[in-house]
């Protein structure tokens, strides 16, 4: 009996390779699972906040780099590479495993108990060292929600990985035994090991298909070579965050605090919030991360409740300078109070007639005319008297604190590259400048040799976007430069010096080219 237990014990009887391979798969095991109850029970996992951390961490410069080449598909990328990185750890605590599981606590017939144990090293070990490390605090104790289901999520999962690496493990050594009868009590491990790994990957699949929408990367929308509708579609609305999976937010539990160094601390529910009295108004928004001619702009109604009704009910301090806003997803921003009195910001909760959508601010978001995308916080939870050097989420990591929207213009029509006849064809696009208005569109065919102006069609509202067009009958055949400039309600004409976007958006014109043929 004691030679028996022995060779069970005995690292020397699995080979490196089939330790790789068991700890991959008890890796994907824990990966599926732990991915599964993201989206079942709506919790942050480590992956997420390992991302954080390394966006955080990431130079402003590179940061910008990465967004440029990669655009829509920087977030998904990174969590897949978080995720298969996941699964490779696990092959590589499979070789350790193999190697040393004679020198561990309980003997191979024990592979529940063990597998709990490696499971509960693995927690302590990630939650007292990587997550603060990633900056959610010790234990979780700072991400937005509190640590509760967190650290329960990852217990699970990290459990999930113990039990099945020490159950494969332990099959495995009565393989090489040689056994015909691998015993009743083998049997039964194993039996409940295909039925966990059954269980686990029915329900990330299950799970992750219902789930797959909340998955948040970049999104945008544009129709090469057509003039953009002038309201934009909620589905085509571009999407920025700083999440690879946006949070869900609960209406009914949902509240909105104005605290801090105020005469009148309240909260709002999401019905509260809606029975005061509110305005609608067409605006344009805008990332400060979209390029010369970039497509990370769109337009919508939004109805919503003044900012301003919101505060003076608050009864701010005269020395109050800077208000900060928080959201659900631990993302903040700030600007100046005088901002934030105007008329025109919004506290909305619909966007063209509907209430928004999970990945623009449900239950509630602030439009904020005139400043890049950034300050327009979704998700809204908080809103607090800061310091007037507060700085939010994007300006520590070097954006700008300003976040003024810069003048822009865009030609859609005809699209980058096109063949046009050399007849009768139309150039189009649109243009912004923020809640500045604009005066006047111009367009070249010579690459900024003579400039002549566009149509301009109204402009829905000061703040909103406008659609340019202008008729155009090429001289000859041969390849032309077409540029397009705007100049703002106040005069300023947009500047032609090139700028990346980072760190106060992206200056420049934008310039297509074309090929005129004949007929």
């Amino acid at each position: 009996m004691e030679t028996g237990q022995q060779a069970v014990q005995s690292p020397g009887r699995i080979s490196r390779a089939a330790g790789l391979a068991m700890g991959l798969v008890a890796g994907l095991v824990m990966t599926l699972l732990l991915v599964a109850l993201r989206f079942a029970m709506n919790a942050p996992v480590l992956p997420e906040v390992v991302a954080d951390g390394l966006t955080r961490a990431t130079p402003p410069a590179a940061f910008d780099f990465v967004l440029a080449h990669l655009q829509v598909s920087a977030k998904p990328l990174m969590f897949g590479g978080l995720l298969v990185g996941q699964v490779l750890a696990g092959g590589g605590l499979g070789l350790l495993y193999v190697r040393y599981s004679a020198r561990l606590p309980f003997s191979e017939r024990q592979p529940w108990r063990r597998g709990l144990l490696i499971g509960s090293v693995l927690w302590v070990g990630l939650m007292a060292v990587v997550t603060p490390l990633a900056g959610g605090g010790a234990f979780g104790s700072s991400l937005p929600n509190g640590p509760g289901r967190y650290l329960f999520t990852s217990f699970l999962a990290l459990a999930a990985y113990g039990v099945s690496l020490t159950l494969l493990h332990s099959w495995a050594l009565a393989r090489r035994e040689g056994s015909q009868d691998m015993g009743r009590r083998r049997l039964v491990q194993m039996a409940a090991l295909v039925a966990v790994v059954a269980a686990v990957g029915g329900l990330a699949v299950r799970t992750i298909a219902r789930g797959a929408s909340q998955v948040s990367p970049s999104r945008v929308f544009r129709n090469s070579g057509k003039l953009p509708p002038e309201v934009t579609p909620n589905d085509q609305f571009y999407e920025v965050s700083k999440n690879i999976i946006n949070p869900r937010v609960d209406a009914t539990s949902w509240k909105l605090e104005i605290t801090g160094n105020l005469g009148n601390a309240y909260s709002l529910s999401y019905d509260e919030l809606k029975a005061l009295p509110w305005q609608e108004q067409y605006v344009t928004l805008t990332c400060i991360s979209n390029e010369i001619g970039g497509d990370l702009i769109s337009n919508a109604l939004w109805r919503g409740v003044p900012l301003k009704l919101v505060l003076e009910r608050a009864q701010l301090p005269p020395e109050t300078v800077r208000l900060a806003f928080f959201a659900a997803d631990g993302y903040v921003d700030s600007f100046p109070v005088e901002r934030a009195m105007r008329e025109n910001v919004l506290v909305a909760y619909l966007m063209n007639g509907e209430p928004l959508s999970n990945d623009h601010g449900f239950p509630a978001r602030l439009i904020v005319p005139g400043l890049y995308g950034m300050e327009n916080v979704k998700w809204l939870t908080k809103i607090e008297p800061v310091q007037a050097n507060f700085r939010g989420y994007w300006q520590q990591r070097g954006w700008a604190d300003t976040a003024v929207i810069n003048t822009m213009s865009r030609v859609d029509v005809p699209s980058d590259g096109a063949v046009v006849p050399a007849q009768d064809s139309l150039v189009g696009g649109v243009a912004f400048a923020g809640d500045r208005g604009l005066a006047r569109v111009e367009v070249s065919t010579d690459g900024g040799g003579s400039w002549h102006p566009a149509e301009v069609r109204k402009a829905l509202s000061p703040y909103t976007w406008v659609l340019w067009t202008r008729a155009w009958t090429p001289p000859s055949a041969g390849p032309y430069t077409i540029t397009v400039r705007a100049t703002d309600g106040t005069g300023q004409t947009q500047t032609l010096v090139v700028q990346d976007s980072l760190p106060d958006g992206a200056t420049g014109y934008h310039s297509i080219m074309v090929s005129a043929q004949g007929a």
